[in-house]
């Protein structure tokens, strides 16, 4: 017998900066991603229609304004609704090393 296939979900549940929960729903990812510019300066990407979007502003827009609890609170919610997440890493000029954060680094920085 073959394996079911797996689908798409229509939505998913994304944390918030205020420690709730709000629905991303896939037609919302779609309509905020016409209205949402590409931009490379951002660290984690989404491809939705050819287009590279940051993934931060889009679930922003996506849900009209709400923030959601961090960068990686977005790149899950949009991976969950089956969008391919692009991440860029940071690598040290002079050793060739990817750059390693240090907690208090981490904690300290913004969105």
């Amino acid at each position: 017998m073959a394996p079911k296939p797996k689908s798409t979900p229509v939505e998913t549940r994304v944390g918030l900066k205020d420690g709730t929960y709000a629905v991303l729903t896939l037609v919302d990812v779609a309509v905020a991603a016409l209205r949402t510019p590409e931009d490379d300066k951002y660290d984690v990407l989404a491809v939705v229609g050819g287009k590279n979007v940051p993934a931060l502003m889009l679930v922003r827009n996506a849900l009209k304004g709400q923030d959601p609890a961090n960068t990686n609170a977005a790149e899950m919610a949009l991976h969950d609704l089956g969008f391919r997440i692009l991440v860029r890493r940071r690598f040290n000029n002079v050793t060739g090393e990817p750059v390693r954060l240090t907690r208090e680094q981490i904690n300290n920085s913004s969105i």
